[in-house]
């Protein structure tokens, strides 16, 4: 059985499992799902986040964080609850 909000969270296997690292070497995840289940458009959601990304920062270099990310657990997820910023 696998609790989705503690994939990637092993202090085991990363040497920082609450820091989100969008560069971390070990890119083994859940987020798109396993096997036969594996989302087909994880490739393209991939690519639209680069892209995205890249775009905002160049637009915006100034961008930060404004207070720390707030995080929400529930039984099944780990992910943000709200990401405040400022330019």
């Amino acid at each position: 059985a696998l609790l989705l909000g503690m994939a990637n969270r092993d202090p085991l296997a990363f040497a920082a499992p609450q820091a989100f690292n969008p560069g971390r070497a070990d890119q083994k995840n859940v987020s798109f799902g396993a096997g036969i289940h594996f989302c087909i458009g994880a490739p393209l959601a991939r690519l639209e986040l680069q892209v995205s990304l890249k775009t905002l920062f160049d637009r915006r270099p100034k961008l930060h964080l404004a207070e720390e990310p707030r995080f929400r657990d529930s039984y099944h997820f780990h992910g943000l609850e709200r990401l405040a910023v400022a330019f």
